[in-house]
């Protein structure tokens, strides 16, 4: 609730609603390899802050799940691989936990494999898409048209041309939808898609 006579700003409502779609995920995902709550949204508040700071630079394409978890991971492998420093300079042992987290940020033939089945999903999905929709979605994402473009060169409305694309996503995230939360941490690797 507002302050009395104070009305939000958009930035607050921006704030707000990246807090109440996003927080609690990356906070789960930064405690699944750090085991400490109180790191985990520490770090998540800086990842949203972070975003908020680059908004105007950042060219994310709308995924900001992405971002915020991408930005998340590499604070999580930062600060795993400190402590691991710091305990091999003590003559410490790094804990098992963190030993693990390490290897699980790190590991790149999950990424290979996990890349692999899920450029087959996504090429299969797309194939099976109605013709007018996997057209509007090969011109924005294949060839980087803009929606503008894609209208003049499809002779139809920009409403439209956002209509087909919302469809596209819709059908590719039910398509992905038991691979979400893989699919948000390895897209990068799938640019031409998402």
């Amino acid at each position: 609730m507002p302050l009395s006579g104070h009305t939000k700003t958009a930035n607050e409502c921006f704030i707000e609603q990246l807090y109440h779609l996003h927080y609690g995920k990356i906070v789960h995902y930064a405690n699944h390899f750090l085991r400490d709550i109180e790191t985990s949204k520490e770090m998540a508040q800086e990842a949203i802050i972070s975003l908020w700071q680059k908004r105007e630079t950042l060219d994310i394409n709308g995924n900001i799940e992405y971002y915020l978890l991408s930005t998340v991971r590499n604070k999580v492998f930062n600060l795993l691989r400190h402590r691991q420093r710091v305990a091999a300079r003590m003559g410490d042992k790094v804990s098992i936990n963190d030993n693990l987290g390490i290897i699980a940020l790190s590991d790149s033939s999950a990424d290979k494999i996990l890349h692999s089945e899920l450029s087959g999903i996504i090429a299969k999905t797309i194939k099976s898409m109605n013709s007018k929709v996997r057209d509007t979605f090969i011109l924005c994402r294949e060839q980087g048209l803009s929606y503008k473009e894609i209208a003049q060169d499809l002779q139809v409305s920009v409403k439209t041309v956002e209509y087909r694309m919302s469809k596209a996503l819709e059908i590719l995230r039910a398509a992905l939808a038991d691979y979400l939360v893989s699919f948000l941490l390895f897209c990068y690797f799938l640019g031409e898609y998402v």
